[in-house]
């Protein structure tokens, strides 16, 4: 009887927290602008049309197009989502508004505060967000850069075709997905510090390894917090604790990379020699007004660290 009773009250409490968001988002709703939105197909209560979209997203929104045009809405939760459907809708939308929709979408964990916003790739438009994407161009994807960097992009070429044909010779199949994904760090490891970050026969024992691997897993995760911004603060998946944690072990694997690559700077730096990136932010000074006169340890480490993620998805 008391089980009964409690699985009942636990229905309760659900429905009525699921009557209270509905309520929540039709008020908000009312006071908005009365300019009507894009058409788009009716959703269930609190829902919207989470369970409408599917797996095949460019197939639901090809079906959309044909029905409600190139530009249509879908409400996720009590998140609205807009969706650009044709080229000459794009065209449109970022040559006449591309201020108002240059700022990228994050997910909730990935908003753990100013500190942690160093990149383009998080941080909105602004002085700062011009300053980093000034490095990247001039110091990581100009023509010079490229071209000084070929021996290092060869060299883990090079070393990915040895890794191949010694695992050729000791089993009958190759995991290229393994290899490749320790090649490219390592070339970004030497982009950016001068030195390979993984290595192939440890690395599933890799703290760094492990560490990448567990923040892109609970990217990946469904975020309730996503589609319903007042659970923001409970964080009822614990998905935020674990992206913060999961973040500081790994800022602290990169601070003892720029630690060692500071003790070697001497003896592996020399003026006729390349420098690498971490070298570059290094030596960099901003203007002191809109951007940082110089950029801290902790800001170089954050930007290297969401650089490096973004690139692999």
């Amino acid at each position: 009887m008391f089980v009964w009773a409690a699985f009942a009250f636990y229905c309760l409490a659900v429905a009525a927290s699921l009557l209270f968001l509905h309520f929540c988002h039709n008020r908000e709703k009312k006071t908005h602008s009365k300019l009507l939105p894009p058409p788009g197909p009716p959703g269930w209560p609190v829902v919207g049309n989470l369970f409408d979209v599917g797996y095949k997203l460019q197939e639901t929104f090809l079906e959309l197009q044909q029905k409600y045009g190139a530009v249509f809405m879908l409400r996720l939760g009590a998140v609205n989502m807009v969706v650009i459907a044709s080229a000459s809708a794009a065209t449109e939308l970022f040559k006449k508004h591309d201020l108002g929709f240059c700022n990228r979408h994050l997910l909730e964990v990935m908003k753990m505060g100013e500190d942690y916003n160093s990149a383009t790739v998080t941080r909105p438009v602004g002085p700062y967000w011009r300053m980093i994407r000034r490095l990247y161009a001039t110091e990581l994807f100009s023509r010079t850069a490229v071209k000084n960097t070929e021996g290092s992009r060869r060299k883990c070429v090079q070393q990915m075709i040895q890794w191949v044909s010694a695992e050729g010779k000791e089993s009958t199949s190759v995991e290229l997905r393994h290899l490749l994904f320790v090649s490219l760090f390592n070339l970004m490891g030497n982009l950016l510090f001068s030195r390979d970050l993984l290595d192939l026969k440890s690395v599933d024992g890799n703290e760094f390894y492990r560490t990448i691997g567990e923040i892109v897993e609970i990217t990946l995760k469904p975020n309730a917090a996503d589609f319903f911004p007042r659970l923001r603060k409970l964080d009822l998946q614990n998905l935020n604790k674990k992206m913060k944690n999961a973040t500081d072990t790994l800022v602290n694997i990169i601070d003892s990379f720029a630690k060692e690559r500071r003790r070697h700077m001497d003896s592996v730096h020399k003026k006729d020699e390349v420098k690498d990136f971490w070298t570059v932010l290094q030596e960099f000074e901003g203007n002191g007004k809109d951007e940082p006169k110089k950029m801290s340890d902790r800001q170089i480490n954050l930007l290297i660290i969401v650089s490096n993620l973004f690139m692999f998805w």
